[in-house]
Formats: C-alpha cells, sequence, structure tokens
C-alpha cells in the first residue's frame, strides 16, 4: 500500500502528480515518482520489459535480485547496495554490474539521484 499514489500515477499519466497542492506530496511523490514514471515507457508490466525490470510497481523492487549482477536492485538502508541507483548514477560497471547509465535518453540530474539515494537510505518513507 505504499506507494498507491505513485502506481496511480502509472496507470493515468504524469498529470495525477500535480493533482495535490505541492506542499501536501512527499518528496518520493514530488520529485522521485515523476523521474520513474519517465522510465516506465521501456520499463513497464508487458510480459517482455526492458532488462525485466517493472518500474509501474515500485513494491516489486524490493527483494529483489538485479539480472545483471550480484545486487539487489533496491536495498532498503543502503543506496550503495542498490543496482537501480547505480544505474541511474551511471556507477553500475564500478559496482560490478553491465551496460549503460539510465535513463539512455536523458540522465537524471545530480539532485535527483542525491535524492534517489536519500530515499533508499531511510528505508524508502512514502
Amino acid at each position: 500500500m505504499r506507494y498507491v499514489v505513485f502506481l496511480g500515477c502509472m496507470s493515468i499519466g504524469a498529470a495525477c502528480v500535480e493533482e495535490s497542492p505541492p506542499e501536501q506530496l512527499s518528496a518520493f511523490e514530488r520529485d522521485l515518482a515523476p523521474q520513474l514514471l519517465a522510465c516506465t515507457a521501456c520499463h513497464n508490466n508487458t510480459e517482455a520489459p526492458e532488462g525485466g525490470l517493472n518500474l509501474t510497481d515500485l513494491n516489486t523492487l524490493t527483494d529483489i535480485p538485479s539480472q545483471q549482477m550480484d545486487m539487489m536492485l533496491i536495498e532498503p538502508g543502503n543506496h550503495l547496495r542498490s543496482y537501480l541507483w547505480h544505474k541511474v548514477n551511471g556507477t553500475q560497471s564500478i559496482a560490478g554490474g553491465l551496460g549503460q547509465r539510465m535513463p539512455i535518453a536523458h540522465a537524471w540530474s545530480e539532485e535527483n539521484v542525491t535524492l534517489l539515494g536519500q530515499w533508499i537510505d531511510l528505508g524508502l518513507p512514502e
């Protein structure tokens, strides 16, 4: 139930993030959900999402190992042990992973990568 707002955004588009006044949105809803939403063009709940990664439901990203290396996709409490963070940070090869920085078309800003790391380090707060 933690990501109900996020899941709703996935099904109806980014406009739902703007329905609540900005001061009522959590940092995740305001800053990270739109960034991850942009990634769902490739990483969605189809039969064969890119890299086997479905970003339409963040509940499926915890306790799930990466398909590219021996690391969890998201390790709550430790962004340095979270492969998703390494992929958007561009440090996947240093961490022992494969491929290139994500998203390919438009890299995340340093601020958003930092926010993702903080969100993971705080244990994925709502």
